[in-house]
């Protein structure tokens, strides 16, 4: 699945290449058609992998590629009639758009794994803490709880005083 690379391609061919966006969008849209009919070519008589059906999902392109293509004769178009401008303009904001939220999502995911990683023992630094290392701390907690609770019944209070009062 993905795009196709046209958001990495249109770039690359307006920056590195020296092609105009008018001339770019297409040429990246040749490009990723003729890497999709190669891996269609590869593809087609593999078999999924857990499930008895073809690899390739036949009724999802039935059912996308009507679309797909109705939008890409709508993209020629207007790419025919707009200005190069506005067309850069366009190009500049849809992909700072996508480049946004790709970043957005990989920010979560990275605090997701890594919480996940912090229940599962896991340091900062990727080394897991031993299960020694973890008794030895939960009993010093315990420990250092239980001397709080027998202090605090062994101290005499003054009448009126309650543990804790008078500290700033």
């Amino acid at each position: 699945g993905g795009i196709g690379g046209g958001g990495i391609l249109v770039p690359i061919y307006i920056l590195v290449m020296g092609f105009s966006p008018k001339h770019a969008i297409p040429l990246s849209n040749i490009t990723v058609l003729g890497g999709a009919l190669a891996n269609m070519f590869l593809n087609v008589k593999k078999r999924h992998p857990m499930a008895d059906r073809p690899l390739v999902d036949w009724d999802l392109i039935l059912v996308m590629e009507p679309l797909t293509i109705a939008g890409a004769l709508m993209g020629a178009f207007l790419n025919k009639v707009l200005p190069e401008l506005f067309l850069t303009v366009m190009l500049v904001l849809l992909l700072s758009f996508t480049a946004y939220t790709t970043l957005d999502k990989a920010m979560k995911m990275y605090k997701a794994e890594t919480r996940k990683l912090r229940e599962q023992g896991y340091k900062p630094d990727g080394t897991k803490e031993s299960e020694l290392t973890k008794i030895e701390n939960q009993d010093s907690v315990e420990n250092s709880s239980q001397a709080g609770d027998e202090l605090l019944k062994n101290m005499d209070l003054q009448e009126g005083e309650s543990p804790g009062a008078g500290e700033e």
